[in-house]
């Protein structure tokens, strides 16, 4: 039995070598396709003050992300959490540098916790991407975001769907229900649950939110909108009139202009922040991972909020679950993790003697830019070849006395088998 001290925590990981020379490779593919988008990385502490988090402004004290919440004290008794994700934080970033210059682009990867349940693609201790721009309340940046999401998971080899709705759409919703403006939000919770409870556990939550059986049928029945994006937005206007939401997001899908962009009037987004377009994105095919992969929206009040002032911070964003799309990826891609060492040449020297040209090989190509490894054991060739092969490293060279006289190496392509004489440079040429 193992013992209980070396057991994890219940909710985290261990990543070795395969999987963290993939996940690095993930994270720097979306790094990449960010700053493309022009957005710039920022870093924030991963303990925050309880109220941050806890604020009407921030993610809720009702929601189920503030209950999910790892809390904690310091020695001076100051409730504390652990950052559940990322766009609090950047809004009392923004809050506390009043010198940023509008509008602000930004991109964090991290960490972030939370003490939920655990099933495929979620965790207690997880990493979030996310991209936000603030100081734009024009809708064509919610466009450019949408853009930027497609643009990842292509580079990504995943297909996805985008969903979008507006919060201010669902609150017009509630309120031609005659759902009072006072428990708006406490039933955009519940209607959140839509996907995973039913309609028949949505209608019992606003029951016991005080919202009665005729006004809980007309939202579901409003909700249930189906046809294109076009006949959606119609039908809506037929019913709501003028509504600057329903101008927004019809504004969002004209401009995107990309076929998997979904719009679904039930789409909430529990968090009691958006105040405008909310998306929620996943793949395709989820008959494997159902768990959003991507999602996020507009939060136009929470920066002024905290701030106490009554000037506009427009603001929207998006978070990339990195953990769940890495199981996606693992799913997709069997041969994910089958590099195991960053090392593309293995140096093996065939005896003793020529231990020190080895090792001065090894340092030469590193200079070059090139992961080198070499054999410390003094193991025979076909040992440090199975030793090579089973950590993935493309590339070996056997160094004997003849290749030190000569100084041309016999380069092993550990993919073909094709064994070459090469001279250093060439050796370089061809594994760059």
């Amino acid at each position: 039995m193992q013992n209980e001290a070396l057991q994890r925590a219940k909710g985290v990981r261990d990543f070795g070598p395969a999987e963290k020379i993939a996940r690095d490779k993930l994270i720097s593919t979306l790094r990449s396709v960010f700053e493309l988008y022009g957005y710039n990385p920022i870093e924030t502490p991963v303990i925050e003050r309880y109220e941050l988090f806890a604020s009407k402004y921030g993610i809720g004290q009702e929601s189920d992300a503030m209950r999910e919440t790892f809390k904690l004290q310091d020695q001076g008794m100051r409730e504390l959490v652990l950052r559940t994700e990322f766009t609090v934080p950047f809004a009392r970033f923004v809050g506390m540098n009043p010198q940023l210059k509008m509008p602000f682009k930004r991109y964090q990867i991290g960490r972030v916790f939370r003490d939920g349940p655990i099933k495929l693609g979620r965790y207690r201790e997880f990493y979030q991407c996310d991209v936000d721009v603030v100081g734009v309340s024009n809708p064509a940046v919610d466009a450019e975001l949408v853009k930027l999401i497609n643009t990842a998971f292509d580079k990504l080899g995943l297909e996805i769907v985008i969903k979008i709705n507006n919060r201010n759409v669902l609150n017009a919703i509630l309120s031609t229900c005659g759902v009072p403006e006072e428990s708006q939000t406490s039933a955009i919770i519940s209607i959140d649950k839509l996907d995973k409870i039913g309609e028949a556990g949505v209608k019992a939550e606003l029951l016991d939110k005080q919202i009665n059986s005729e006004m809980a049928d007309e939202i579901l029945k409003t909700l249930a909108l189906t046809g294109s994006n076009e006949q959606k937005v119609a039908s809506l206007k037929t019913l709501l009139g003028e509504n600057e939401g329903l101008s927004n997001l019809e504004k969002t899908i004209t401009l995107a202009d990309v076929v998997n962009l979904e719009f679904v009037p039930n789409l909430a987004r529990g968090l009691a922040y958006y105040t405008g377009n909310v998306f929620e994105v996943f793949l395709k095919d989820t008959s494997e991972l159902s768990s959003s992969i991507c999602a996020g929206g507009r939060f136009d009040n929470m920066i002024g909020g905290f701030i106490g002032t009554d000037e506009k911070y427009p603001a929207v964003g998006v978070s990339f679950g990195m953990d769940t799309i890495f199981d996606a990826l693992q799913i997709k891609n069997k041969g994910l993790l089958a590099k195991q060492s960053v090392a593309e040449i293995y140096v093996l020297p065939v005896s003793k003697e020529n231990f020190t040209p080895a090792f001065q090989l090894v340092e030469k190509l590193r200079r070059q830019g090139i992961c080198a490894d070499i054999d410390y054991l003094e193991r025979k060739v076909g040992k440090n070849m199975e030793y090579a092969n089973s950590y993935g490293m493309p590339w070996v060279i056997v160094l004997g006395d003849d290749e030190v006289k000569q100084e041309k190496y016999t380069l092993k392509n550990m993919t073909s088998g094709e064994q070459v004489t090469c001279t250093f440079e060439e050796i370089c040429q061809k594994v760059k």
